[in-house]
């Protein structure tokens, strides 16, 4: 279900040393942290109540509830599939960002319109790639400065508009939400091993 490889690949790196302390177990009240002894960054903290479970990391946080289901574990492990599962997850969220500008999306498209512009409009395709793609002045990283650039494009009478929301998104799920769905996936791996160890 992961359609994200290279976020997985991220989180993977920065929580290789990552171990589980339970600060705070009362039945479906928990409060569980995760991070290196050593030290560094993406430290997170798993807190639960019923219907409800919070995630506060390092440069993200993320609240998820559901009725009525009250362990929302149960939410997570029941979804997952062996991987993450953020279309059926965003639905969950009540506070975070879940979504954000896909550069990736964006250029995308760009290419795209070139390309079928390309027969009417020769040389499409090479100047979008000059004066957007690939361009020292412009940059593509943000909305912004890639809607400027796209309305500062010039090719003789082929011109660029970005469509409305309503006709294309380049919203794409937020790298933090992405992480977070990871975080509470482990999270919840490590808390199953830890009871089953303590039960058998």
């Amino acid at each position: 279900m992961n359609d994200y490889p290279e976020i997985a690949a991220r989180f993977a790196r920065e929580t290789a040393g990552h171990e589980m302390t339970v600060l705070h177990e009362d039945g479906l009240y928990r409060h569980l942290k995760f991070a290196d002894p050593a030290g560094g960054f993406y430290r997170f903290d798993l807190v639960t109540w019923p219907h409800n479970v919070f995630l506060r990391g390092d440069g993200f946080s993320f609240g998820f509830s559901v009725y009525p289901t009250k362990d929302m574990f149960d939410v997570f492990r029941g979804s997952s599939g062996g991987g993450i599962n953020p279309g059926y997850w965003q639905e969950k969220v009540n506070s975070g960002k879940v979504r954000d500008w896909s550069e990736s999306l964006f250029r995308a498209w760009v290419l795209d319109e070139a390309t079928k512009a390309e027969n009417r409009h020769p040389g499409a395709v090479e100047a979008v790639g000059k004066q957007i793609l690939h361009s020292d002045e412009h940059s593509t990283e943000y909305q912004g400065t890639a809607e400027y650039a796209v309305a500062s494009f010039r090719h003789g009478d082929f011109r660029l508009r970005i469509p409305n929301d309503w006709e294309h998104t380049f919203e794409d799920f937020s790298w933090e939400f992405l992480f977070a769905c990871h975080a509470v996936l482990f999270g919840i791996g490590r808390y199953d091993a830890a009871r089953q160890a303590v039960t058998s």
